[in-house]
């Protein structure tokens, strides 16, 4: 039996419950044949498995799964490593915006920490291939990559899965515009134009990427694109269809909008931009403040903690780009940054921008030390580091291009792109402008000194080369 920590997960049933209800179902279905309403697709074995941890990653995982129509009993079956899958955990199933794929999500609690598992996605009829997942680590590196403005372009999904895999992260942190199935990106205009909207996209995504994220937890940020033309103001449901982020963040209807984690020393805080930015105003202030208030709050607590040496905050439109094409956003960067510099956070990772670009590190607007590529900073005194990684698969033939040594500032004007104000660009050190990049990070813990250090290698997948390295240290 897979160890539980001595009390038994959510929806779980044991194992004599589920093999009795199978010979009672065997006998109905001999009966007559109306217990399967769609037997075709009942044959057809669960696709696009995905991860995500729950609010504690070391004792909490949620496991999710599509199917092309409903089924009957959806359901996970739960072993340790290598054993016999004895726990089954009965699945919470949820429709999918314009299609009758339905989405299904296992929510496990109760598991050991530093242990693996594995794990098969079933419902009568088929089952998914044999899949495992291990729960966060203690006393030990952790390590995640991240990049956001992923799609489904073919010639860059084997690479950059192949980069993620190679380095063997504890989680991926994608910091949105996930599958693009809307082309609209939030602007209303687009949003009127049928063709711009193909929800069959997130299938072909989740598809594309159960390679690695039915291993390693997929943690996701809500990017422009997740606004999709759907019944609701947001217009989020296709996401929260087919993620269960931790219910960490700020509470409201729509679900957990932001969220965040403890991974060993490294605390995770998610933010949704569409909340803040002056360049898509489409959600622009749907939470009300509460965002700024609960950031503030969660910052506080984790620069307190005395296990957090590192924190990282993710969130897709740009605190600090030189692109061309978006450039840098002043909602995110007013609202946010004095919060990152009061708290001292080390790192934020954004998207939007279809390029790959870090800063030297920044405190209240000002670069305060020159950081080139294989730089050795000290975030405690020199402050925060803001990387963008938005080109880690989409497909064009004309990407962003850096306008460096001035770029753009958005500010906000309620109408959608905002008032573009020129400014310098001394805090831009490193840009590559092509490569499918992502990045990837190892948090040390401290060592006998109280030292411990964060490495940065950013990786070009297409050629598995290091674009850009930066070291961050920090003393207990």
């Amino acid at each position: 039996m897979p160890r539980t920590r001595g009390r038994r997960m959510d929806n779980v049933l044991s194992r004599r419950s589920v093999l009795r209800g199978a010979v009672v179902l065997g006998g109905t279905a001999a009966a007559g044949p109306l217990l399967w309403q769609q037997p075709g697709y009942a044959a057809t074995p669960p696709h696009g498995l995905h991860l995500t941890y729950g609010a504690d990653p070391g004792s909490e995982m949620v496991v999710s799964w599509s199917t092309p129509e409903s089924v009957s009993r959806p359901r996970l079956l739960l072993g340790d490593a290598g054993g016999s899958l004895s726990e089954v955990v009965a699945a919470e199933s949820r429709p999918s915006p314009g299609l009758k794929t339905v989405q299904h999500h296992a929510r496990l609690s109760g598991l050991d920490p530093n242990t693996s598992y594995s794990y098969q996605a079933v419902h009568d009829g088929a089952a998914s291939e044999r899949f495992g997942f291990s729960t966060a680590r203690t006393g030990r590196p952790v390590r995640f990559t991240a990049f956001g403005d992923q799609g489904t372009s073919g010639g860059k999904v084997g690479p950059v899965l192949d980069a993620i895999e190679r380095f063997q992260p504890d989680l991926h942190l994608h910091v949105g515009d996930l599958s693009y199935a809307s082309g609209a990106g939030g602007l209303r205009v687009s949003e009127q134009i049928d063709s711009l909207y193909h929800p069959s996209v997130w299938e072909t995504w989740l598809t594309d990427i159960e390679r690695v994220a039915a291993r390693v937890p997929w943690m996701p940020v809500l990017g422009n694109h997740e606004m999709e033309p759907t019944a609701s103001d947001l217009g989020y449901e296709s996401y929260f269809a087919r993620f269960t982020p931790p219910a960490t963040g700020v509470a409201h209807e729509a679900g957990a909008t932001t969220w965040s984690m403890r991974v060993g020393n490294v605390g995770f805080v998610a933010l949704d931009g569409n909340d803040a930015s002056a360049e898509i105003p489409r959600n622009h202030g749907y939470l009300g403040g509460d965002q700024e208030r609960w950031l503030d709050a969660t910052l506080a607590e984790l620069r307190a903690d005395e296990y957090i040496d590192w924190i990282v905050a993710g969130f897709h439109h740009c605190a600090y780009c030189s692109s061309v094409r978006h450039g840098s956003d002043a909602g995110v960067r007013d609202r946010w940054t004095p919060l990152f510099d009061r708290y001292a956070v080390d790192v934020v990772i954004n998207g939007h921008n279809h390029m790959y670009e870090r800063t030297h590190p920044v405190r209240a607007g000002q670069v305060t030390t020159e950081a080139p590529k294989n730089a050795v900073i000290y975030p405690a005194e020199h402050g925060t580091t803001y990387l963008v990684s938005g080109l880690a698969e989409e497909d064009e033939s004309l990407p962003d291009r850096s306008t460096g040594p001035v770029s753009g500032v958005t500010y906000y004007t309620g109408t959608d792109f905002g008032l573009r104000v020129p400014e310098a660009t001394p805090w831009s050190a490193v840009v590559d402008e092509l490569a499918p990049v992502v990045i990837c990070v190892e948090a040390s813990p401290p060592n006998w000194a109280g030292t411990t250090r964060m490495e940065i290698r950013s990786v070009d997948a297409a050629t598995n080369t290091v674009v850009d390295a930066l070291t961050l240290v920090r003393n207990r």
